[in-house]
């Protein structure tokens, strides 16, 4: 698949947006320069209504990111002190760009439309990275150059999910997000733009993004969606749920079944269906909250996926900040109940998420001072590189319930894990390796 070559856009400011890619097409938005911005660098309890205000001001359509952390302005939540992620970013920043092209495929023939457009000279260069993309990409074997260290190693893993584990048998929670931090230094030569080639290239993710901020590179290959607002109609696509392709097609849909029928990822995923639920009640019009897709196999390049979709049309008098209020850091990330969860991860997790299980996408104002449209992702599958600093830092987790086994919830993180570090070069130092999960 051939992806946009934006080495002649490295002196401006751009953003990418890839949208519901298919193997043979490359579909998304060019975001290019900016207008004025919005960023906070702590949490805020009116951090949502300021992004409403920055964009329902806006000529067009916005772009940026809230932070998992943004958490901690919560008014019902007292969290203890977590050390830092290894790549800081701001809480909260947008921007109104100066230029959005969209692209549907890549190359002469590829299909461009402005959205806004820059200056001729920065348009001409942005087509140019659409019409003429890099096609002398080449893929070699992964020869990890970069090695990181976990901010919970296997043996601490284990007993932070013992913690979580006695939590749910006394009832405190009965689903739970555990992550922990993979990090380590450059080490070396970075080439962002190939980073991310190898990234999609591996996962062909529908949510991926490339975008940068001062001295750091985020690069996303998000399967999920959080939320995506079309007119009255809201929807929110939780996953839950995690298996390896195989390349035998015979073995693929064995792996696949396997986790269609699987006892305990069925239930991490009905629990979070049932929390989005709770969540869109609270935005929606009476009688119209509903399961579309109850435990879906959505399959991806490089794993499948479980996943549901919540959908629910929105009362008139909602604002984009009432919705962000519901649903906020995403039940999919958090565990249920989600206040409590969201404590219990402060206390087992010793590193900050920082923005992985935020969300980053777009949105438009609505013409009388608010936000209308937006389409935002999960951030997970994620790899932050300061080049300031020579640090990097990937983040992963997975869902713990009663019925879940140490030995297999850490052989899934390294699942996740895999193709983000494979994009840097990189691996985790002394872990130890468990046989993928849902293997049969």
């Amino acid at each position: 698949m051939l992806l946009p070559n934006l080495s002649g856009l490295k002196n401006h400011q751009h953003w990418l947006f890839l949208d519901a890619q298919r193997p043979d097409e490359t579909h998304g938005l060019l975001v290019l320069g900016v207008k004025r911005s919005l960023t906070l660098d702590r949490p805020e309890k009116k951090a949502y209504s300021r992004i409403s205000e920055f964009v329902g001001t806006a000529h067009g359509r916005c772009f940026g990111w809230v932070a998992y952390d943004q958490l901690r302005a919560h008014p019902l939540l007292d969290l203890p002190p977590q050390t830092e992620s290894a790549v800081r970013l701001p809480v909260v920043h947008w921007i109104e760009p100066e230029g959005i092209l969209e692209f549907k495929g890549c190359g002469p023939s590829a299909a461009i439309h402005w959205l806004s457009a820059p200056d001729v000279a920065v348009a001409q260069l942005a087509e140019e990275a659409i019409r003429q993309p890099q096609t002398n990409r080449t893929q070699s074997e992964v020869n990890p150059k970069r090695f990181g260290i976990s901010s919970l190693s296997h043996g601490q893993y284990v007993s932070a999910f013992q913690k979580v584990q006695s939590h749910i048998q006394r009832g405190d929670v009965y689903e739970l997000n555990l992550c922990r931090e993979i990090s380590g230094n450059l080490d070396g030569p970075w080439d962002a733009n190939a980073a991310f080639e190898r990234l999609v290239d591996a996962t062909s993710a529908p949510f991926s993004a490339r975008l940068s901020w001062s001295q750091t590179d985020i690069l996303c290959a998000s399967p999920e969606r959080f939320l995506r607002r079309r007119g009255h109609r809201l929807i929110s696509q939780p996953i839950k749920g995690t298996a390896p392709r195989h390349p035998d097609p015979k073995q693929d849909q064995a792996i696949a079944e396997a986790l269609r029928t699987d006892k305990k990822e069925r239930a991490e995923n009905v629990m979070i269906t049932d929390l989005v639920r709770n969540d869109l009640s609270q935005v929606a019009l009476p009688k119209t909250v509903t399961v579309e897709e109850l435990c879906g196999i959505h399959s991806f390049r490089n794993v499948h996926q479980m996943v549901s979709t919540v959908s629910c049309e929105v009362r008139p008098d909602v604002l984009f900040e009432d919705i962000l209020t519901a649903a906020f850091p995403m039940g999919s990330m958090t565990g249920a109940p989600k206040i409590r969860a969201m404590e219990i991860t402060a206390e087992v997790e010793p590193v900050q998420r920082g923005l992985y299980s935020g969300t980053m996408g777009w949105a438009e104002p609505n013409g009388t001072g608010g936000v209308g449209d937006f389409d935002l992702n999960v951030v997970i599958r994620t790899a932050m590189i300061d080049r300031a600093s020579d640090r990097w830092g990937v983040h992963v987790g997975g869902a713990i319930t009663s019925l879940a086994r140490a030995d297999f919830e850490w052989a899934e993180t390294q699942l996740k894990a895999n193709a983000v570090l494979n994009a840097l070069d990189a691996q985790e130092a002394n872990a130890p390796f468990n046989a993928a999960p849902h293997d049969p």
